[in-house]
């Protein structure tokens, strides 16, 4: 059997809203695969129906060996401990481990049924590195910055993105022969998330990523798989996901030249119709010859009419033909032309003196100047999430002072449930922000992070990449001079991340970040380098920090290099 998993046919959505339509597809056996598309699109729901954990509307899908899943929200009982999490995903070759035990004692005396299952099983054990199993949960638990976890915490005293890579390194201890991943990088820090390529590359059997992440995208995917969200189809890319980028913009190409070149020959045969039927009784002019003038002027008008209804035929059968216009890909029009506050370019917008979280941050100096763009990486766990929720005014510091604007952006790294999951998006997008409906349609429509179909959705059936994007799009509509903002490329579309990067970078007020996407990480650094080359008496303008065991480290102009 060389296939691994195989959709047929396959139709899901819900309530009114089609996500797939009459899906064929099938996955083989030890190929990588990445899925992409628009927030929204159903990727998630295609992975769900993969696992088996949803039944389509119609068609069938069928997996042939064991199926690991990772959903992007790990879903996980916050009452189990995390050692009991950690059995739950070990529980097959537990149970394996257990009738290998109860056969040996009776190997003396086994029947011959008895001795091959006995050999089946070491078998299947060995072949699943059975012996292993508890030291690869330590290796995953470790590299993903979760080493020592006492195994007896409840998953709920954890961090929103600690349980979710405890998840991850559940569904990694006993690596199954097919690997379902939503956004496994979300939580991950550069070391956690090199780590993941290395086993996700070494996977021998097959791997369905949905992924934001653009540099694990190039290093892992050998197919890529595009959710359609206008055609409610899928399809399917090969070379990598470069060769999907290239094939991509041709494809975008030739359906727009398609397009055009329709347009032009319905306009043609439009033209030409009514051309020739303007003309028609309007013959040559009387010449004294009545008898010659009605022939010629009869048989004009026939050879006319002729040609009407030729055009006329010719522009039916393109009507009956259409090209589809392409659809217009959701973009970031966002204007963030905010100018710094004052003439004083060394005015401190953003100045926290001393401020600590006891077992969270030590005490902490931190100050942002106007128009300043500040990065702050380091590993999961340093404190980062938590000196920007000090800084956005959202969490109290034990001790220490902060000094802010008036007005903050902040965008938080978790999502926040929808207090009132039954809202609209527009009414959700609109609340607190004054002025009348309308006018903020047309500003989110402006904006390009979400289409006029999907103003009417409740917020609480939105996708967590479309959650993302109505957060997004009030923090980059709400006319803020400083913008804090945590792990902004969560979630989102990799077209997306791009057009934030742009918007980002003409931002003219000050910016405070904390992220682990490494293609953002390196766009930052080559920003930092243009202001560099552009303003060389403006030494503060890029800065990037690094946070480590609760503490910040000393900020540094960012002149060469990656970050």
């Amino acid at each position: 059997m060389t296939e691994h998993l195989s959709l047929s046919g396959v139709s899901h959505g819900y309530g009114d809203r089609q996500l797939l339509d009459a899906v064929s597809l099938v996955i083989t056996a030890g190929e990588h695969v990445a899925v992409v598309g628009e927030n929204g699109a159903g990727k998630s729901t295609l992975l769900r129906i993969m696992a088996g954990l949803e039944t389509p509307n119609e068609g069938t899908a069928v997996s042939h060996g064991r199926v690991g899943y990772l959903a992007q929200t790990h879903g996980l009982p916050e009452s189990f401990t995390v050692g009991a999490a950690i059995d739950a995903s070990l529980a097959s070759l537990r149970a394996i481990e257990a009738e290998l035990d109860r056969l040996e004692a009776g190997l003396a005396d086994a029947e011959a049924e008895e001795l091959e299952a006995y050999g089946r099983l070491q078998t299947e054990y060995q072949l699943r590195e059975g012996y292993a199993a508890e030291s690869r949960v330590e290796a995953a638990l470790d590299r993903l910055g979760l080493g020592g976890l006492d195994r007896n915490r409840m998953l709920g005293s954890l961090s929103g993105g600690e349980q979710e890579r405890v998840a991850l390194a559940c569904v990694l201890a006993d690596p199954a022969d097919i690997l379902l991943l939503d956004e496994p990088t979300n939580h991950l820090d550069a070391r956690g998330t090199a780590w993941l390529e290395d086993r996700l590359a070494a996977h021998r059997g097959s791997v369905v990523v949905v992924s934001h992440d653009r540099v694990l995208l190039r290093k892992v995917a050998t197919t890529v798989i595009e959710v359609d969200a206008e055609r409610r189809s899928v399809t399917r890319y090969g070379n990598g996901y470069e060769g999907y980028l290239r094939e991509k913009a041709a494809e975008r190409q030739r359906w727009v030249q398609q397009y055009q070149a329709w347009l032009d020959a319905m306009e043609a045969e439009q033209r030409q119709a009514a051309t020739v039927a303007g003309k028609m009784g309007y013959a040559r002019q009387r010449d004294g010859d009545k008898m010659g003038f009605d022939f010629k002027a009869g048989t004009w008008q026939k050879a006319a009419s002729s040609k009407v209804r030729n055009a006329q035929e010719r522009l039916r059968r393109l009507e009956d033909s259409p090209v589809d216009r392409p659809p217009v890909p959701l973009r970031l029009a966002a204007e963030l032309g905010v100018e710094p506050a004052g003439p004083d370019a060394s005015v401190k917008v953003l100045d926290a003196r001393g401020v600590a979280i006891p077992g969270r941050l030590d005490p902490t100096d931190f100050h942002a100047e106007a128009g300043e763009k500040i990065l702050i990486t380091g590993p999961n766990g340093a404190g980062k999430s938590t000196l920007l929720s000090v800084l956005a005014g959202t969490l109290e510091p034990a001790e220490g002072t902060v000094t802010r604007p008036a007005r903050i952006g902040y965008l938080q790294q978790e999502l926040e449930l929808p207090r009132r999951p039954g809202l609209r998006l527009l009414p959700a997008f609109a609340a607190g922000l004054g002025g009348n409906i309308d006018e903020h349609a047309e500003a989110l429509l402006r904006l390009g992070l979400f289409r006029t179909s999907e103003f009417h959705v409740p917020v609480g059936g939105l996708s967590a990449g479309q959650q993302r994007r109505l957060a997004l799009a009030r923090l980059l509509l709400g006319g803020y001079g400083t913008l804090i903002v945590d792990e902004p490329t969560n979630h989102l579309a990799p077209v997306l991340v791009e057009q934030l990067e742009e918007a980002l970078a003409g931002f003219a007020g000050t910016l405070v970040m904390v992220s682990h996407d490494r293609a953002l990480r390196e766009w930052f650094a080559s920003c930092a380098r243009k202001s560099d080359k552009a303003r060389t008496d403006d030494a503060g303008r890029w800065v990037k920090y690094s946070m480590e065991n609760g503490s910040l480290l000393p900020g540094s102009r960012l002149q060469r290099g990656v970050l």
